[in-house]
């Protein structure tokens, strides 16, 4: 299922606060949200995400009023001095336009995904290293309570509760969405390691989605210029980043985006429950997203592999 793409003229009412608008393009890769490129007559260029309204039928339940958080984290980010973009403009008015409309500097750099595969070997090692330093200052922040800031339901007092109810709302995302998937041996399986779970006591600030294609580098060097899409924010186990930086892994975890010496059995017992998690939102997000072409057999097959060879360990 596409994205519904909004009135351009709507937009640029919108984001009259920022300027006299001269150019406004769609970009490609927007899954939660369409992203846009917009340039104002002072020069300044602003990537601008508008959200799906409340009741679409691409949004899973986790992914409720997602960009309020974007912005409540960039405005944290801009006082702590983390590389992420700097926020322009939030309208959560809802006054000219249906749904959440948010607008943010674009980070300098390429893509790391897009390019590291023709960066020097100690390139790469320094953008992974220099991301895990970032995510590092992010996990320092600690919060009042577990869950995403923005849900009116998923959030808990406690980590294992709030776990279980992630777990539980994916689950219902995929009834809905009419993907089938073991529940029960999904559910037994953090029903197992509750008590790995619990020693998680204090609510730190996870990024939720640190994957390459959410990093900027300078590719010859690796030095890392940026990171976006902190929409997926949550107040969890900075472990969690760990899995969703590198999302198909489901061998040896990379201890360099803690970063970390190592781990303890309890943490490689949450690593292996995150993994389900993540694999479990990886594949039900395919239907409700619309996602097609060659690639998703092998993608979707990929996933299914994964999922069982956690779920058998």
């Amino acid at each position: 299922m596409a994205i519904e793409f909004p009135d351009p003229d709507a937009i640029a009412r919108v984001l009259v606060p920022l300027g006299e608008l001269t150019r406004l393009d769609v970009l490609d890769g927007g899954t939660f949200a369409s992203v846009w490129e917009a340039e104002f007559a002072s020069g300044e260029i602003a990537i601008v995400k508008i959200a799906p309204p409340d009741d679409a039928p691409t949004l899973l339940r986790y992914e409720e009023r997602m960009l309020r958080t974007e912005a409540a984290l960039l405005r944290l980010a801009e006082e702590r001095g983390w590389p992420y973009p700097r926020l322009l403009l939030l309208d959560a008015s809802r006054e000219l336009l249906p749904v959440d409309v948010l607008a943010m500097s674009r980070i300098p750099g390429e893509r790391w995904d897009l390019v590291r595969e023709t960066m020097p070997a100690a390139a790469n090692e320094r953008a992974r290293r220099e991301l895990g330093a970032v995510l590092g200052r992010v996990h320092a922040e600690t919060g009042a309570e577990f869950g995403y800031p923005s849900s009116s339901t998923l959030r808990a007092g406690s980590w294992p509760e709030l776990v279980m109810a992630v777990v539980d709302s994916l689950l219902a995302d995929a009834r809905r969405a009419k993907v089938s998937l073991p529940e029960g041996r999904i559910r037994d399986a953090f029903v197992e390691g509750r008590a790995a779970l619990a020693e998680v006591t204090v609510p730190r600030l996870v990024h939720g989605d640190p994957w390459p294609g959410n990093v900027f580098v300078v590719p010859e060097t690796g030095e890392l210029r940026g990171v976006i899409d902190v929409e997926r924010g949550l107040w969890g186990d900075p472990l969690f980043d760990v899995v969703a930086g590198d999302a198909m892994n489901v061998g040896e975890p990379d201890p360099r985006l803690l970063p970390a010496d190592g781990f303890t059995d309890a943490e490689r017992t949450r690593i292996e429950l995150y993994r389900i998690w993540f694999t479990v939102l990886m594949t039900v997000e395919i239907v409700p997203r619309g996602f097609e072409g060659e690639w998703l057999v092998g993608y979707r097959a990929e996933l299914g592999r994964n999922l069982e060879t956690l779920l058998v360990r």
